[in-house]
């Protein structure tokens, strides 16, 4: 009986000892697995936490924080080639929360200043790259914005105000929609390209605008568009002129009758 008891307990030992080993080898199969999988997953990890705190600091109630976090924002661009798409569609998102115009708020126009500027420095044709990014600004405030030279695939700027807006250049690829956007300021749009679909529909003109060698793929739409105060240096394109029902009033824009 004492001899089956021992027979027992070295056969436990044995089992339990090859368990052990077993054991151990998943151990150090499971390390060198993670060891594989690490840096990969502890780069995203920090994107993504790099990511999370720009997000955090653009939605602060302080200023200086929001104003800091574009510049974060624009380094991770830089360093995160990928990211661009993210960053222009967060910074629109930031451009279309409300602010007045004319400006009240100084700190917040200084932070929009800069996240217009990021949006340049994205979408600016540079060593004969093409940026084909989307901007979805409508009901956007932008205060001389800079788009002179940039490749935009499309841009919604709806319902928003463009105070002297400078396109000079651009290039819009997919559409171009500046409906009911009103335009104060000085507005040029010289030589810049514009697709098939292209409207500014009910769009108010309050300053010169400049359309001088701007190209179409097709007819642009200007129904119901106004021109507040007609001046000789403003350039539409053919066939829309400028027709004003009496020297006070404002003007409209109609197709030319030839």
């Amino acid at each position: 009986m004492m001899v089956g008891v021992h027979v027992v307990a070295a056969l436990a030992g044995v089992a339990l000892g090859v368990g052990l080993v077993y054991v151990g080898r998943i151990a150090v199969e499971g390390v060198r697995r993670d060891r594989r999988a690490r840096p990969e997953q502890i780069a995203a990890g920090l994107r993504r936490d790099r990511w999370e705190r720009v997000v955090e600091k653009m939605d602060s109630e302080d200023a200086a924080e929001r104003l800091a976090s574009f510049a974060d924002l624009e380094r991770y661009v830089r360093e995160e080639s990928d990211a661009r798409e993210d960053a222009i569609e967060l910074t629109c998102t930031y451009l279309r929360k409300p602010f007045k115009f004319p400006v009240e708020d100084e700190d917040e126009f200084v932070i929009r200043r800069a996240a217009q500027g990021l949006l340049t420095r994205c979408l600016r044709r540079s060593g004969g790259l093409e940026h084909r990014e989307e901007l979805d600004l409508q009901d956007a405030v932008l205060v001389e914005p800079d788009f002179a030279d940039c490749d935009l695939s499309g841009a919604d700027f709806r319902d928003g105000v463009i105070a002297g807006g400078d396109f000079h250049g651009a290039r819009f690829r997919r559409f171009a929609n500046f409906d009911r956007v009103w335009f104060t300021g000085t507005t040029d749009f010289r030589a810049a390209a514009f697709p098939r679909f292209t409207s500014f529909a009910e769009a108010m003109f309050s300053g010169t605008t400049t359309f001088a060698e701007a190209e179409f793929e097709d007819r642009v739409d200007f129904d119901g568009a106004r021109v507040e105060r007609p001046r000789a240096a403003d350039s539409w394109p053919s066939p829309w002129q400028v027709w004003v029902a009496s020297p006070v009033g404002q003007g409209r824009l109609v197709p030319r009758k030839d």
